[in-house]
């Protein structure tokens, strides 16, 4: 029996639901057939009757604890089938891990099974070990490479088309559906590419009979006798393609694909930390602006969430942050450069291709998680993500205000991208929201895409209850596993993700189709 994938069942709260989100991305990345309850069920199944079936078919069930898990629920009823699944298997094996999110007492029916803490630096490599030797013992696999196999051919198949080679696009696509059978559109796909050469064989036979007609033509009227004598040597005719079938010839000419350049590189302005706000263009050609030191209210008394509160003072030296979200193609010159990790996906919710095809160069590169995202930052001459603290300041300068704009709604589509607002069905090329941008000049910060700051997120704890009456360049808590995203994204339906409060919260290892970022340096004198 050849190896498969390992099955892996995740049971959860509900209220956990982003971090075994993240969970379940990390593990479908290494090659595990997770089943995780939001990616897996369908409108119109029986929902109880379908976790019950993922719960047997498994090889392993992993009990994701919290102090919310503890409360009573039909998760508690997936406990109990997987604790009497357990008993139909051989005494010893790896079957249920319990895996504590966070800092939270075992269930008593768990406790003869050792946990393990993802919450921890290691958690995750130490559950993908007990993963590993329950892979060896049903004969599974882990297989990532398979992923980084489909990105690739997914890569390779959409530039040959662009290129026009479609001889060998076409064989491209149609390793990519052995791949992976179910990607989106692929049959359309091979059925255009098989008619295009269909044409392009018919316009060759056309090209062939007009030459090959011309051709005698002009042999009959050569071959008849010449008049006796001859002062001149007969010349040749010369026939040419080109000449005769201008339009024809041009059909078949590759045309190249368009050169992809960074912005051109310009000198730094002077530093200067008092005005408002100033251009300055990095040595990477990247348009930063500048945010001026000073104190700023952080934060909202009015959010509905504990850890928005309480509105308190901080203190901020000068700083500089992006103008623009990171784009594909700023993206791809540190890939390019070896420095850099690709990113999970080359596609975006609507664009096959998004990360290759030049047409989004200038769109915000997605699928990338937040060391990712730290790494791309540091390549760029040591820029870094900005804080919290810095990325709020950026967005709501130093009024208290909702929004970057303003206080205005954010029902009006002129200012951001999100979902709220008709027609935000993917990412959009950046700064097309002129209206939106915030007083220092920064484009996209409510919506387009959530972005990765450099700050830890714990659960269960207000981070602002903390700090001092004014704070002074706060760096966030010093050690987690949650990472902070900051802004709304194309895929915000609430007017709260628009806000300049707002705070997400990821594991550092999620990437997805609304999650990108931006980079920010200090000013040095």
């Amino acid at each position: 029996m050849s190896p498969r994938p390992l099955k892996v069942f995740l049971c959860h709260a509900h209220a956990d639901r982003d971090p075994v989100r993240g969970l379940y991305a990390r593990l479908t990345q290494d090659g595990v057939d997770a089943w995780f309850d939001k990616a897996k069920l369908l409108p119109g199944q029986d929902w109880e009757l379908e976790i019950r079936k993922a719960v047997r078919e498994a090889d392993v069930v992993v009990v994701c604890l919290s102090k919310q898990f503890n409360q009573a629920g039909f998760r508690q009823k997936e406990v109990r089938l997987a604790l009497d699944t357990a008993m139909e298997k051989t005494e010893g094996e790896i079957f249920i891990i319990p895996a504590r999110l966070e800092e939270c007492d075992n269930l008593e029916s768990l406790r003869k099974w050792h946990w393990v803490d993802l919450f921890e630096d290691d958690g995750y490599e130490t559950l993908k070990s007990a993963l590993l030797r329950r892979a060896e013992i049903v004969n599974a696999i882990l297989l990532p490479s398979k992923i980084l196999e489909i990105n690739e051919a997914k890569s390779k198949a959409v530039l040959l088309e662009k290129n026009k080679s479609f001889s060998e696009a076409l064989i491209a696509y149609i390793e990519l559906k052995k791949l992976e059978p179910t990607y989106s559109g692929i049959d359309k796909k091979i059925s255009e590419i098989q008619s295009k050469q269909k044409r392009i064989k018919w316009l060759i036979s056309v090209g062939t009979a007009t030459i090959l007609t011309i051709v005698i033509s002009v042999f009959l009227k050569l071959s008849k006798p010449i008049p006796f004598p001859v002062s001149t040597p007969a010349v040749p005719l010369q026939i040419s393609v080109t000449n005769i079938l201008p339009s024809l010839t041009s059909t078949f000419t590759s045309v190249p694909s368009p050169t992809r350049t960074l912005i051109p590189t310009a000198t730094p302005v002077v530093f200067n930390p008092y005005p408002e706000s100033t251009d300055y263009i990095d040595l990477y050609g990247v348009p930063m602006r500048l945010v001026a030191a000073g104190e700023f209210t952080m934060g909202n008394d009015e959010a509905t969430v504990a850890y928005e509160k309480p509105a308190h003072q901080v203190y901020l030296d000068s700083f500089y942050i992006d103008k623009y979200e990171v784009t594909n193609i700023l993206y791809k010159a540190c890939v390019d450069s070896g420095a850099c990790q690709a990113p999970k996906s080359i596609d975006s919710r609507t664009h096959t291709g998004y990360y290759v095809d030049p047409e989004f160069d200038n769109y915000p590169v997605i699928f990338v998680d937040w060391d990712m995202a730290k790494t791309y930052c540091k390549w760029r001459n040591n820029a870094k993500l900005p804080t919290e603290a810095q990325w709020e300041k950026a967005a709501r300068g130093k009024e208290i205000q909702k929004y970057p704009w303003g206080n205005a709604s954010t029902d009006n589509c002129e200012y951001a991208n999100l979902a709220l607002c008709k027609g935000a069905t993917d990412v959009v090329s950046v700064g097309r929201f002129d209206d939106g941008k915030s007083i220092y000049g920064v484009f996209d910060l409510a919506g387009n895409v959530a972005e990765w700051v450099n700050d830890i997120f714990i659960e269960g704890q207000n981070y602002y209850t903390t700090l001092p009456p004014v704070a002074n360049n706060p760096l966030g808590p010093s050690n987690g596993w949650l990472k902070v995203l900051r802004g709304g994204s194309w895929r915000s339906s609430e007017k709260i993700y628009g806000t300049v409060s707002y705070r997400g919260y990821y594991p550092q290892n999620t990437f997805e189709d609304y999650i990108g970022f931006r980079c920010a340096r200090d000013v040095t004198p």
